[in-house]
């Protein structure tokens, strides 16, 4: 395996809410909220097999040469001395690449965000997806989106936040010939999106929310679910407010998450009140999203007013969504 002769970067990956009402582990859409890393690295190269452990590498390699900013800055204060996700997504993306998993002596990274982090908008996807681009970058001088999803999928586990940070804008994930596929859907122009995120992260990982979930649905649960998943897509296609209102009925994973959502009544009664057709958790959460049309400030503001009615502060947010998911360029 040899390395490009591209030896600087600039990364830029959207956040992304999965989970869409019955669209859970299928449906996710970007937005325009972003993660940008500024990478370095030198041209000598190392085998990852001279160190007794990746986590030595990482250490000598990158720890002493990265710097935070954003969302990102408390977060590394606090997680002081672990791997950054986005140099564990480069590492495990060289290896599923081998065999020889060349690694470069030395990376240096500056890496910002403005993605709240454990708050179901897709920050670790971002992440996850930035590191496989990085591999990508570093072994051949760029980066095809079909590999970078690819490798984002195998290393997480999550289809639909890989596919919607990879690709961008409204993506649903399927499955062919036992792989997984992103496959970009229409959504209506005119619809704009709503947040609102806690000040508070979940104590439960998104790993131990599944846990909650049930194992099976009664049939009728089931049947609804499918016909509220293709109500929610027909709705988010044409814009419709019944229908995505309608669509955003789960019975999968809302019902049994919903009750670590402080206020989560509440707040979707006061986000609809406020002109949203739909509002749902945003990936496993605590951010919980609005979809309609025109200002949606009034909607986030409502939200974030809802939370701190039961005791919780939040941020109002308002992002694009985004449409053209990983972007990267060589400096």
């Amino acid at each position: 395996m040899t390395s490009s002769s591209v030896n600087k970067v600039r990364i830029s990956v959207p956040a992304s809410s999965a989970n869409l009402g019955p669209g859970f582990d299928v449906l996710a859409l970007a937005l325009e909220l972003r993660l940008e890393a500024t990478v370095e690295w030198s041209p000598e190269k190392v085998k990852l097999h001279d160190f007794d452990d990746p986590l030595d590498w990482w250490r000598q390699a990158v720890e002493p040469n990265c710097n935070y900013g954003g969302t990102l800055l408390s977060f590394s204060i606090e997680h002081s001395g672990e791997p950054n996700l986005l140099a564990t997504s480069f590492v495990k993306a060289i290896l599923r690449g081998g065999p020889e998993y060349y690694l470069p002596k030395q990376l240096k990274a500056r890496i910002t965000s403005t993605i709240p982090i454990a708050q179901g908008l897709g920050s670790s996807a971002a992440a996850t997806v930035a590191g496989a681009a990085i591999a990508e970058l570093w072994r051949r001088g760029k980066a095809d989106q079909d590999d970078v999803f690819n490798d984002a999928n195998e290393i997480e586990g999550h289809p639909d936040n890989a596919a919607a940070a990879t690709y961008g804008g409204l993506q649903a994930v399927l499955q062919m010939g036992g792989e997984a596929r992103a496959t970009p859907l229409k959504m209506h122009e005119e619809l704009r999106v709503a947040l609102a995120v806690p000040s508070q992260t979940l104590k439960e990982s998104t790993g131990a929310t599944r846990s909650w979930l049930p194992e099976q649905l009664k049939r009728s649960e089931a049947v609804s679910n499918q016909r509220a998943l293709l109500t929610l897509l027909y709705g988010l296609k044409t814009g419709k407010p019944e229908a995505i209102s309608a669509g955003f009925d789960d019975r999968l994973h809302v019902p049994h998450r919903k009750a670590m959502i402080a206020g989560f009544d509440d707040i979707v009664e006061s986000a609809t009140a406020a002109g949203a057709y739909g509002v749902t958790i945003s990936g496993a959460g605590g951010a919980m999203i609005a979809i309609g049309k025109g200002d949606m400030k009034p909607v986030a503001e409502a939200m974030k007013q809802a939370y701190e009615r039961h005791g919780m502060e939040a941020q109002a947010l308002t992002p694009e969504i985004d449409k053209q998911g990983l972007l990267y360029e060589a400096l």
